[in-house]
């Protein structure tokens, strides 16, 4: 291959498809690989040159990409192959070279009871107004969720809905409810932007598929005050670390005024990470929920928020869970192995120890 040019690329795509690899990841210095089950697959095609990289690059990102690229070291959008099918495209930068990754977007939105996640997930799309956080790292199901509520609040026809991506991956088809899908840089000029918007024309539902900024975040949390149920991705791996992570969007000063407006509006978080299954192909989703009782709001505005896992850890008849509570079910059930949930465990010697038989014998 001396070019990787756009053609070579949608050949790539194809083989991804015929093999039912997850990922094609497009590496300087290495040849194309394909990530397939849990292995990573190499072509017999010659390395991939950080030129080609930047080249595909050029095609792909708007102005506001690469802006997002250099500030943050990693962007993602949404690739259309010539087919038509529908891919994420996630570029990140090391070492002054870009690499790139590709992931197959399914072609129809996910039904929520599909995604095994716990009965609470669904029960904060049956809230009326708040705000709820849907916290997760790149490659978490944190997006497939947010797609999953909106399918599910799609069905009610008292709902007005607006989700506001970064990148429209799901497209929705029409339902019971009134739902607006809305990109950002196509159709609105910034999350911000867009919420005020939606909030103007009257939607009572949001879906924000990232909070990244303060301004955003100030208008999330300011349609919630206003009667709307806002659901937002957040970049994080626990409960406890998206609500950090909001957090630290605004000056230092004004975080104490903002845990106070979050605790008022709270209805729930959930924070997720997918873990490979152990007697079949595909992953399974490891979840931890948190639910916007009393309690759990006193906590958010005091900042105390080392004391969520023992709240979580308490309240399991209100919902809640852990993450070590998730991954001992799972491992009750047979459905991850030993060695794979220990990955993910915060107290290792506690899942064990409480999970019945083979898989909690030490």
């Amino acid at each position: 291959m001396n070019d990787l040019d756009t053609k070579r690329l949608e050949d790539l795509l194809a083989a991804m498809t015929r093999v039912g690899a997850s990922a094609l990841h497009l590496v300087p210095g290495r040849a194309p690989s394909l990530r397939v089950q849990r292995r990573f697959v190499g072509s017999d095609e010659t390395t991939v040159t950080p030129a080609e990289v930047e080249e595909l690059l050029r095609d792909m990102l708007f102005s506001d990409h690469r802006e997002q690229l250099a500030r943050d070291g990693h962007v993602e959008v949404l690739y259309v192959s010539r087919s038509g099918r529908r891919y994420r495209a996630s570029a990140a930068e090391a070492f002054g070279h870009c690499s790139l990754v590709l992931r197959p977007v399914p072609e129809v939105p996910p039904r929520l009871e599909s995604l095994e996640l716990p009965e609470q997930v669904a029960g904060f799309a049956r809230c009326r107004s708040g705000f709820v956080a849907v916290a997760g790292f790149f490659g978490a199901g944190k997006s497939t969720t947010l797609a999953g509520l909106v399918e599910q609040l799609n069905e009610d026809p008292t709902r007005h809905i607006v989700t506001i991506e970064d990148s429209i991956q799901f497209v929705h088809q029409n339902g019971a409810a009134l739902l607006h899908q809305r990109e950002v840089g196509t159709h609105v000029a910034s999350v911000a932007a867009g919420v005020r918007q939606a909030v103007a024309s009257g939607a009572c539902v949001l879906v924000i598929g990232e909070l990244r900024c303060g301004e955003a975040l100030d208008a999330a949390i300011t349609a919630a005050e206003s009667g709307c149920l806002v659901f937002a991705g957040v970049e994080a791996g626990s409960i406890q670390g998206a609500i950090t992570e909001l957090s630290a969007l605004v000056p230092l000063e004004d975080r104490p005024r903002l845990r106070t407006r979050l605790s008022r509006v709270l209805r729930g978080a959930t924070a997720q990470s997918l873990l490979h299954r152990s007697h079949k192909a595909g992953r399974i989703p490891v979840v931890e929920v948190l639910v916007g009782s009393p309690a759990a709001r006193a906590i958010v505005r005091k900042g105390a928020l080392g004391e969520l896992q023992a709240l979580m850890q308490r309240c399991r008849g209100l919902g809640m869970q852990t993450m070590d509570i998730s991954l001992r079910s799972l491992l009750a059930r047979h459905l991850v192995g030993q060695d794979e949930a220990m990955l993910h465990a915060t107290d290792r010697d506690e899942v064990l120890a409480r999970v019945p038989g083979p898989a909690g014998a030490r």
